[in-house]
């Protein structure tokens, strides 16, 4: 094989990628090529070391379209099954999160509701007592709320990860 029919056939393998990238490897080889030559000090025949080794050819476009197509796929799959049987329950986890947010911040202000009675009248220590007590619920409440939170956010990032790594096809 010839430089010339090499680099026609390099040319051949190559049409899979753009027309800049495939002009910078011919031009590679054409080098390679030259270099070859002037420490051999004669014609050579450059083909004859890397016909052995040619890539197989590059296709990209090919590949690309087929790859579109399964994704497009998964994701519109993947979309209703998390419609259909993700979406409900999600949101009753986050309706329920919500909610004991709400009764530990109710909770935690209790007290103040209790000394506001202090200066309308009927006050008595049992109600103190009872707010102190709920305060300090609502502060644990908040704390096991907030652990909660950071694990639900883990879980959901990770089944977000899941469904992406799904989608790639990994």
């Amino acid at each position: 094989m010839k430089n010339e029919d090499m680099l026609h056939e390099l040319q051949e393998r190559l049409k899979g990628l753009p027309a800049e990238d495939r002009q910078k490897l011919i031009e590679l080889y054409e080098d390679l090529m030259v270099v070859a030559k002037e420490n051999r000090k004669g014609d050579t025949n450059l083909s004859v070391t890397f016909a052995d080794d040619y890539p197989p050819p590059i296709s990209i476009e090919n590949d690309s379209y087929r790859n579109i197509g399964r994704i497009i796929l998964a994701s519109i799959s993947l979309f209703f099954f998390n419609f259909i049987f993700v979406l409900g329950p999600l949101i009753a986890i986050f309706a329920v999160y919500l909610s004991f947010w709400i009764v530990s911040a109710c909770f935690v202000v209790s007290p103040l509701f209790v000394f506001t009675q202090v200066f309308i009248g009927g006050f008595t220590t049992f109600e103190l007592f009872l707010s102190i007590i709920l305060c300090g619920i609502g502060l644990a409440i908040g704390a096991g709320l907030f652990q909660a939170g950071k694990r639900l956010f883990l879980i959901f990032s990770k089944y977000v990860n899941w469904n992406m790594k799904l989608i790639k096809g990994e």
